[in-house]
């Protein structure tokens, strides 16, 4: 009971005054004082009270009443939210809701800001002004083991922390290596473990993890990688710390553990902790065996509300529900609580926030069947070695690759992408991962990893989950969430148990500078542009998105300014710009291209008169879009007349048939020209003889092609010879051109001399146009005449040229009662173009 006073008193002391009095490592630091108040890191302004106002606390279950506060009482304020109505945040989850005339809220000055940032020695950012070279800083390349360097690129994410790719030309392939560093001593960077589903069973990709944080304008996630093996359920493999609090005890043996620790001071360690647990009841002890995992025989295990919605467990064993009423699960601090529930012989309890479930199993279970409803628990953890005990946040892996500098041994075979990170003799911590199995990175093995991580600095290393679970995700400039950086060889992002994510808690603030929304302008050879801009981001100083509207303006020395507007002058490649918005600047990439899916014409084709002019308008396509439209991007000729270099085509001053072509890049488009009153075309004179034309048929007894004399000019012409006596269904015999007969100018009808048989049957001729539509024209429906005759048809709009006319003849015959034979004959079949 008087520890508990003690405790209390404890407790009280920090909710109360003692939040202006300097901490121990405060007054290790250079004293920053505003209004006579002394500042700390991540402080964002205080508060005084003006009348009396409630004092409350967040929890899992909602705002829990602390006690009242008294007019004139201050406190530092750390971060502010719309929830519940508005509140001011002052530290281990104690709000005061914004109430007008109850309370006074004020914030320092950016020049005490900045002094207190100096004054911790967190002065490693210096912010951009106007531009973002300090966004892309420059590093010299690492000597790397397992190959060169070839390409890096580094990007400040934020304060401390930058993002690195590094392209290397490895000895066993290619590698791409993407690595987070975070110095370890920029204040208001942190690292924090995150769970699936934010509970031990289930799986959640590491991308959706860190974006389902709760953020806000002083919390921001800037990376994150995945996290530990998992087993089926999605369980982690080992020991998890979340906040201060055991999520999962380690499961491996001493001699294969590997994990990550970050103590309540920031600093990062790599090691295999032992970790014993007690209970403690009505003087009585029982060692715990482990935290969230599945009951074993004779086992007591602990349950939070992290491990599930219930225990999982069976009905053999005895369950204790306990309200917890302070403390941890962790080496600094003592959990305790008291019973509210005693359950025997049913298993798979619900689990709560605020509580946690004792589930045991036969000697376990006879222990916890004497506890009693009121009785006070404690549960003592404590690690091994005893720096774990001041570890807050922790994430396991599986092999250990650098330790106090010396590269391990590592005779696991295979190539494949890995996780790993790293700690540096200066406390700075750095996470790679290394993409795999594609033919751009071909992934590492595990001594190979171990050796990228000793030249990159590391003096402690270790494996995260690998394989298809490698994946690194980054808040690129100017975003609100986190993406995917790098190539999972899964083709997709997988699905993980849980992730370590990098945590700014720097307060965004105003527009420092800017950053395109993509990295790179696509622009055309030889195209103008009124008004080249593309949207851009806002970024403060401490890299914070910032919402701005419209778009910047994008300049380069490619761009030659004519007529008010901008002309590409270069040809295809890549070449440096500037985007200037609201006075401020920023690089981009200009990639000119000439290079289109197809081009499209204001006319399909022309009729024109003779020395006639007429403006004509191309537009260059990509993705359906009409992404160049300036004339004299083209190139544009004729057989029609001339054409200039804007698009305007005047005609030739005689009759004629003629194209203008459009061409840019690959791509070209033709147009045919009619100039004047032009005589029709003739396609097929038969006066070479019949070699291109061979005779098919449907439902005939026989059919065939002939050459003869025409006896109506005294030119050739071919003979088509039948049979389709006796025969039931439509017959047909079709006269089939094997090299096809080409219409390339839109003619106005169709022709050709026909002597009849006058047996009654059907005439047509099949087209098929550019799309390949199949058209069908009927010449005669009732070829009734023995002589000679001119027969035509229109030929339909629409369609899209060059047609082809694969059967000129197709002579058929739909009613049984009519069937016959007989034979007709075909002269100058013809493109008529004027009616």
């Amino acid at each position: 009971m008087k520890q508990k006073l003690i405790y209390l008193v404890i407790m009280f002391a920090i909710v109360s005054g003692i939040v202006f009095q300097p901490s121990q490592v405060e007054a290790q630091a250079k004293k920053v004082y505003w209004d006579g108040i002394l500042m700390v890191p991540g402080q964002a302004g205080k508060i005084k009270v003006i009348k009396p106002i409630n004092l409350w606390k967040r929890t899992a279950d909602g705002l829990v009443f602390e006690r009242i506060l008294k007019p004139g009482e201050q406190y530092r304020v750390y971060r502010y939210d719309n929830l519940y109505g508005g509140q001011y945040g002052l530290g281990g989850n104690m709000y005061i809701t914004k109430v007008e005339g109850y309370v006074d809220y004020r914030t320092p000055s950016k020049a005490k800001l900045r002094e207190l940032e100096l004054a911790q020695g967190q002065g490693t950012v210096t912010p951009p002004s106007n531009g973002s070279s300090n966004l892309f800083p420059t590093e010299a390349k690492p000597n790397l083991s397992i190959g060169k360097v070839v390409n890096q690129s580094i990007t400040q994410i934020a304060p401390g922390v930058r993002k690195k790719f590094f392209d290397v030309d490895g000895t066993n392939g290619k590698q791409n290596v993407f690595v987070v560093d975070y110095d370890g001593k920029t204040a208001n960077i942190e690292m924090k473990a995150e769970l699936a589903k934010d509970q031990v069973i289930g799986f959640e990709s590491t991308s959706s993890q860190a974006n389902s944080v709760a953020q806000n304008d002083s919390y921001h996630v800037v990376a994150g990688v995945n996290g530990d093996y998992f087993d089926k359920q999605g369980q982690p493999i080992d020991l998890m710390m979340i906040g201060g609090s055991i999520v999962s005890t380690p499961q491996t043996a001493l001699s294969d553990l590997a994990v990550l620790g970050i103590t309540d001071t920031g600093k990062a360690i790599i090691g295999a902790p032992q970790v014993a647990m007690n209970l403690s009841v009505n003087g009585q002890s029982y060692a715990i065996n482990s935290v969230n995992r599945k009951r074993s025989a004779n086992h007591l295990v602990v349950y939070t509300r992290d491990f599930a919605g219930t225990t999982g467990t069976n009905e053999l064993g005895t369950e204790v529900r306990v309200k917890v009423e302070s403390g941890k699960l962790n080496g600094a601090e003592v959990l305790t609580g008291t019973v509210t529930e005693n359950m025997t012989g049913a298993g798979n309890a619900a689990l709560s926030s605020g509580e946690i479930i004792l589930s045991g199993h036969n000697f376990a279970s006879d222990f916890l069947k004497n506890l009693q409803v009121g009785d006070k628990v404690e549960i003592s953890t404590s690690f091994t070695p005893a720096e774990w005990n001041s570890v807050r946040e922790s994430v396991s892996g599986r092999y250990h690759l650098v330790k106090n500098g010396v590269l391990q041994t590592i005779t696991t075979p295979g190539i494949a992408p890995r996780t790993a990170i790293g700690v540096k003799k200066d406390g700075s911590i750095f996470t790679a991962v290394i993409d795999g199995r594609t033919t751009k990175s071909k992934g590492l093995t595990l001594q190979n990893t171990a050796k990228l991580m000793k030249d990159l600095g590391a003096q402690y290393a270790m494996t995260f989950d690998g394989g298809g679970s490698s994946t690194v995700v980054v808040r690129e400039l100017g975003n609100n969430k986190v993406t995917v950086a790098n190539k999972p060889s899964d083709g997709a992002e997988r699905a993980v148990a849980n992730s370590l994510l990098f945590i700014s808690k720097y307060k965004t603030s105003a527009v420092m500078t800017i950053t395109p929304s993509s990295s790179t302008v696509e622009v055309f050879q030889g195209a103008a542009y009124s008004d080249l801009s593309v949207a851009v981001k806002g970024i403060d100083q401490y890299m914070n998105p910032v919402p701005i509207s419209g778009k910047g303006k994008v300049t380069s020395t490619i761009l030659k300014s004519e007529g008010g507007k901008q002309v590409v002058t270069a040809g295809p490649g890549t070449y440096p710009g500037v985007v200037t918005y609201d006075g401020k600047t920023t690089n981009i990439q200009l990639k000119v291209t000439n290079t289109l899916d197809d081009i499209k014409l204001s006319e399909s084709y022309l009729q024109v008169q003779k020395g006639q002019s007429i403006q004509l308008a191309a537009s260059g396509m990509k993705n359906g879009q009409a992404v160049l439209t300036e004339a004299s991007a083209f190139s544009w000729t004729t057989t029609a007349g001339t054409i200039q270099p804007n698009g305007k085509f005047t005609a030739q001053a005689k009759d004629g048939i003629g194209t203008i072509v459009v061409k840019y890049g690959t791509k070209s488009i033709t147009v045919p020209v009619i100039v004047g009153e032009v005589s029709p075309t003739i396609l097929e004179s038969f006066n070479k003889g019949i070699l291109n034309y061979e005779a098919t048929g449907d439902r005939v007894n026989s059919v065939s092609v002939q050459g003869v004399a025409n006896d109506r000019d005294g030119t050739k012409a071919l003979k088509l010879v039948y049979d389709f006596t006796n025969t039931t269904g439509t017959s047909g015999a079709y006269v089939k051109a094997k090299t096809q007969l080409t219409i390339s100018v839109p003619p106005k009808k169709i022709g050709m001399w026909v002597k009849g048989d006058g047996k009654g049957n059907w005439l047509r001729a099949q087209l098929v146009d550019a799309t390949g539509k199949t058209v069908q024209l009927d010449l005669s429906k009732d070829v009734n005449w023995t002589d000679w005759q001119f027969v035509e048809t229109e030929v339909p709009a629409g369609l899209s040229y060059p047609l082809k006319m694969d059967l000129p003849v197709r002579f058929m015959q739909t009613e049984n009662a009519k069937k016959s034979s007989g034979e007709i004959i075909i002269d100058d079949i013809q493109a008529i173009y004027k009616d």
